[in-house]
């Protein structure tokens, strides 16, 4: 699989903790509960091996999706509690080429070697996106 695509949508998806407010705290440190940080431990544990996008019959027909890897490294940050750019995130995710494209074949999920389940991680991004635009709509109204 030629991946030289996928590191330019990594930087897409801001693959780091991005900060709008100065640190409140005493320190500058920004603390999790074990609550939170469980909801990152599994998507944290991506090595970027790239198997999932061999294994990814989407990212074999469309080459613009964004893939498994980075659905998974997005869904990262989107869920630690630190992190402050999930909006922006979610624009390059549900925009063109982006989750949607993604039909839950769930080989990606098969052939990673640290059980990340990033097919998994897909959905619930999905499932992000149309709250997201849920709350667009009402809030319209």
């Amino acid at each position: 699989t030629d991946i030289s695509d996928v590191f330019e949508k990594m930087r897409g998806v801001i693959p780091q903790i991005s900060r709008n407010q100065k640190v409140s705290t005493k320190n500058g440190e920004h603390l999790q509960t074990p609550a939170q940080l469980k909801k990152i431990n599994q998507p944290s544990q991506c090595i970027k091996c790239m198997n999932c996008y061999s294994a990814c019959p989407a990212y074999g027909n469309n080459k613009k999706f964004i893939g498994p890897m980075v659905g998974a490294l997005a869904q990262r940050y989107n869920a630690d509690s630190r992190d402050q750019s999930k909006a922006k995130r979610m624009d390059k995710i549900v925009g063109k080429d982006g989750v949607w494209d993604c039909s839950f074949v769930g080989e990606c999920s098969k052939v990673c070697p640290k059980r990340v389940d990033p097919a998994t991680t897909m959905q619930r991004l999905k499932i992000t996106g149309v709250l997201r635009l849920a709350k667009k709509i009402i809030s319209k109204k």
